[in-house]
């Protein structure tokens, strides 16, 4: 079935109402765009605006609060440099514990985790050799101190010679010196410790064959640990001896030490020096071998004019802050001194005079609008909540009321065609 045409009568109203509700549409938009009329302004456009006329106001041109900023002015300061390393924990001394005789083990008097004195017997070999020879040895002195007396009482009477009692001493002092090697080989059959300290590992079973070439034992001395740094060259020059120094462990256990020794000569491979820290007190988690990190006190200056480290910033490779100069941010390019972890020193570009911005990180841009608050204040709450505010409209959605304005003047327009 063919569709009906439309009468030309109604084609002809519908186009005369859509041109007539297009300068309406026009005119509620151009009085919604941003910065060209107010909300509540009255133009030929409707009620959105002053049309094409142009008014002050609108979203793009409203004025935002200056941004309030902690600042703060060159202050005298102690600043300490530290530099950061790591290492292992090393027992004061150590030593594995030898026989110097050859023997068979024959008891073994401590174990492993035992602490020990000086001279302590540690282990015993079998030195039944050596006691025999030392007996022989001894009874050939003997002996020869005998003959010795029975020369001496004839000499007096002329029976023998002089030269034959010389010889009967030396045979006796040969006989005797050979007696106490007898005797100090026994003593080496006993195993004892050299100094007190800690027994750390045992290497041996009773019934083993001792020699000089195998450790029985090791020994170290807990008493006091030490931990050797490299540090650079240039870092090293101005550490001294007795310096704290902070020691980590891995399980946080924190603890101090002081910087005991330095090495005379850098390392020409690693350009470094190597510093020996000791600690004498220490918690239980800190034994030989554990990893710690250490944070050694490099340099200290005393009341040095500084800034917080949070003010300076590196642009294009040379440190700057910020200042405030007339209401505005300025950037001030600076000398640095020595760099704490807190505060800087700075040797020039500021004059106590000029404030500083605490945090040179907080959008900080050069030129913008800042409002000084001096360092520890709290900046004022209701300028900040006006510029929030101001903030937040500006962000919304550009034109919402203007248009909505506009769209109640096409709707009147189209009613007044309507009809």
């Amino acid at each position: 079935m063919r569709p009906r045409p439309r009468p030309l009568r109604l084609v002809a109203a519908a186009i005369i109402t859509a041109l007539a509700l297009a300068p309406a549409a026009c005119g509620g938009d151009a009085g919604a765009s941003p910065g060209e009329g107010k909300g509540k302004g009255k133009g030929k456009g409707g009620k959105g605006g002053k049309g094409g006329k142009g008014g002050k106001g609108g979203w793009g041109k409203q004025e935002r609060e200056p941004l309030s900023v902690p600042v703060t002015s060159l202050s005298p300061a102690t600043i300490k440099r530290y530099y950061e390393s790591s290492g292992t924990l090393k027992a004061r001394r150590t030593a594995d514990l030898v026989a110097v005789q050859s023997g068979i083990i024959l008891n073994l008097m401590v174990e492993e985790g035992e602490t020990v004195e000086k001279d302590q017997r540690l282990a015993k070999l079998d030195g039944r050799s050596f006691r025999l020879q030392a007996a022989l040895d001894t009874l050939t002195a003997k002996n020869a101190k005998q003959e010795l007396k029975r020369l001496e009482s004839i000499s007096r009477s002329d029976a023998i010679a002089r030269e034959e009692v010389d010889k009967q001493r030396f045979a006796l002092e040969s006989a005797l010196a050979t007696a106490r090697v007898s005797k100090h080989q026994i003593r080496m059959t006993e195993v004892r410790a050299p100094f007190a300290g800690t027994i750390t590992a045992r290497h041996v079973d009773i019934g083993n064959l001792a020699s000089a070439a195998s450790p029985l034992y090791s020994i170290a001395d807990l008493s006091t640990l030490d931990l050797e740094l490299h540090l650079p060259e240039a870092e090293a020059a101005t550490v001294k001896l007795g310096a704290p120094t902070d020691i980590e462990l891995l399980d946080k256990s924190e603890f101090t030490a002081q910087v005991l020794r330095r090495a005379p000569i850098v390392d020409a491979l690693t350009g470094t020096v190597k510093f020996t820290i000791r600690a004498a007190e220490y918690p239980d988690s800190a034994i030989p071998g554990a990893y710690a990190r250490a944070r050694v006190l490099v340099n200290t200056r005393e009341n040095a004019p500084s800034v917080p480290a949070t003010a300076v910033f590196n642009l294009e490779g040379a440190p700057h802050v910020y200042t405030v100069r007339d209401g505005k941010a300025r950037r001030v390019p600076v000398e640095l001194g020595l760099e704490g972890e807190s505060r800087v020193e700075i040797v020039s570009g500021l004059s106590a005079e000029d404030s500083v911005i605490v945090d040179a990180r907080d959008g900080i841009a050069e030129g913008m609008e800042v409002k000084p608050v001096p360092e520890g204040e709290e900046p004022d709450e209701g300028a900040d909540a006006a510029a929030n505010a101001a903030t937040e409209k500006a962000g919304s959605k550009p034109g919402d009321d203007t248009k909505s304005g506009a769209r109640k003047g096409e709707t009147k327009k189209a009613a007044k065609s309507g009809a």
